[in-house]
């Protein structure tokens, strides 16, 4: 209740026109001014009830309403109509903006996949390299050596 209070004091022009025009096009409110558009409708032009005294003179203020009230009635519908899709379109922006940071993510967690399964290809390759090697120094004749016996002739051939 706080918050909407604080909301309203902060920015009394928007948060009271906001609340007027979001109460001025309820259903409840559009149901009232449509009876009271088909009350003056009734009493307007309805042939009969002009020869009553107590309805007969409000024939003409009952026309003037009913198109008033028509006006009314119209004008509201189509406030909230365009209030709505004013709303909509909104909406559509902000999914699509949520469409676009999806996609991204996605995009990202597939290259990320395929990063990882190069990165897992080259260990792979990179542990076939090493267990090679490592086949290799088991056949030198002193395993502990790393240098073979082709590794001395180089370093006394100065090459």
């Amino acid at each position: 209740m706080m918050d909407w209070l604080r909301h309203l004091w902060s920015a009394p022009g928007q948060a009271l026109s906001d609340l007027f025009w979001s109460i001025a096009t309820t259903n409840l409110t559009l149901a009232v001014i449509g009876a009271l558009l088909l009350a003056a409708l009734v009493v307007g032009y309805f042939p009969l009830l002009r020869w009553f005294p107590v309805i007969g003179q409000y024939v003409a203020a009952a026309r003037l309403a009913s198109a008033l009230l028509a006006c009314l009635l119209f004008f509201l519908i189509g406030f909230r109509i365009s209030d709505d899709r004013a709303e909509a379109k909104s909406l559509r922006l902000k999914l699509a903006a949520q469409q676009i940071d999806l996609d991204a993510a996605n995009d990202a967690a597939k290259k990320a996949d395929e990063a990882r399964a190069e990165l897992a290809q080259q260990a792979e390759q990179d542990q076939q390299r090493i267990s090679d090697y490592a086949e290799q120094l088991k056949k030198r004749p002193n395993g502990a050596c790393i240098l073979g016996p082709d590794d001395f002739d180089r370093l006394r051939d100065g090459r």
